[in-house]
């Protein structure tokens, strides 16, 4: 639960996220509660995604200069699913390698190739409107992490089950798995290694993390219309999390309009390009990031340690600039806040319209300006339920307010603007 006080000048918190040498861990991250879970990288080859209904599959295809393998997947493009009994491996060398989106969680390397002419299809398979059923009509061969070569057939999700079938190239040692999508509710992904015939619970519940920190493979130019897959250390963004990036500051410190920039859903917003290369930090840079929560975070990265010589650390400071919402350790809303009309005429009432599920023992309203002087100030109705209040806003001149109600279990802001 975030509790702290929050004002108008929160409170900066310096934080490091730790990766390990060679950039061994993935760690998920709460910008409010810190880290929530930590998995090394490259224990699983499938993720099977559990939002989308397309049901996309990412493989572990980060086939790093770390010296770690990875995972490469090529789609089977001599026949379909009934060659399974007689894979033809010749020409490998020649065929393209299937990989993972970096800016969605809804294109996985088998969910990235969609035939764009058949509405149903979903790359690895077919969906059937009628029965919500998706059959696999695709094979692939895919290299694990330890060398060695594997056939592999998705062959349905029927009823929220996923079932597939792999094998050696010559059809030994054979295995089919099934995973049932509801025993891993409230999670993105649930994973599998097929090195050791295992399902995998790595990561923490989607509610309870913003941020994940680790490599993955990016794109980089490489000529005309070529990219060139590069495997990178850096931070992914949770769904429904956004992010604006603002660089060319002339001081990133004292920079706070949040307000005025494009948030962006590409999960790579924040991505590797806040260093350098060689692993400079850039200066002049700050992402703000509107967590699960809706709590809006300044972020500004202020350090980096390779995992080729050092732990793999990441530096950062984090502030909160708006908080809309109190939530318990279940992420239940306590309490919340709107504004209304927002922005408004200096000439209007302003509506603040807020909620709390349980009673406090004291609930206050204060306005504050940009500078952290107080302009307003009340004492509010303590109760549970849902209630409003008018500011007087013709009192207060033209410029951006913090709307700040305290209770008992913590602060909860909205933004407002006069105009």
């Amino acid at each position: 639960m975030l509790a702290s006080a929050v004002t108008a000048k929160a409170q900066v918190v310096n934080d490091t996220v730790t990766l390990g040498a060679g950039y061994a861990n993935q760690v998920w991250y709460s910008l409010a509660n810190d880290e929530k879970g930590t998995q090394p990288r490259a224990n699983w080859d499938l993720a099977f995604n559990l939002k989308d209904i397309t049901s996309p599959v990412f493989v572990n295809t980060n086939f790093s200069h770390m010296g770690s393998l990875g995972v490469t997947l090529w789609n089977y493009p001599k026949d379909d699913t009934s060659a399974w009994s007689s894979i033809d491996t010749t020409g490998l060398s020649t065929w393209a390698p299937r990989h993972n989106s970096d800016t969605s969680w809804a294109l996985g390397a088998m969910g990235n190739y969609i035939d764009p002419g058949n509405s149903n299809d979903v790359d690895w398979g077919v969906y059937d409107p009628t029965t919500h059923y998706i059959t696999g009509d695709s094979l692939y061969i895919i290299k694990l992490g330890n060398g060695m070569y594997k056939k592999l057939w998705m062959k349905h999700l029927k009823s929220g089950t996923f079932t597939f079938t792999y094998a050696n190239l010559d059809g030994s040692n054979e295995q089919t798995a099934a995973i049932k999508k509801s025993d891993y509710a409230g999670k993105n992904f649930v994973y599998y290694s097929i090195e050791n015939d295992a399902v995998l619970n790595r990561e923490p519940l989607a509610a309870d993390w913003d941020l994940t920190f680790t490599q993955y493979v990016s794109f980089i130019p490489a000529g005309p219309g070529v990219v060139m897959p590069y495997t990178v250390t850096g931070v992914l963004q949770n769904r429904g999390v956004t992010v604006a990036e603002v660089g060319n500051l002339p001081n990133k410190t004292t920079y706070n309009n949040f307000n005025a920039h494009t948030y962006a859903t590409a999960i790579n917003t924040i991505g590797s390009d806040w260093k350098s290369n060689s692993g400079v930090v850039r200066d002049s840079l700050v992402y703000f990031v509107k967590a699960v929560d809706e709590t809006i975070w300044k972020m500004i990265f202020t350090g980096f340690e390779s995992g080729v010589s050092g732990l793999g650390k990441i530096i950062f400071s984090k502030e909160i600039m708006q908080s809309t919402s109190i939530r318990n350790a279940e992420g239940k809303a306590t309490a919340t806040v709107s504004v209304y009309p927002n922005p408004t005429a200096a000439s209007q009432q302003t509506t603040i319209v807020y909620n709390f599920e349980t009673a406090n023992t004291n609930a206050k309203l204060a306005v504050y300006d940009m500078a952290g002087r107080i302009a307003y100030t009340t004492a509010l109705d303590n109760h549970a339920g849902l209630h409003t209040v008018q500011l007087p806003s013709n009192t207060l001149q033209a410029g951006m307010y913090i709307i700040n109600i305290s209770t008992d279990n913590g602060n909860v802001q909205q933004r407002m603007i006069i105009k």
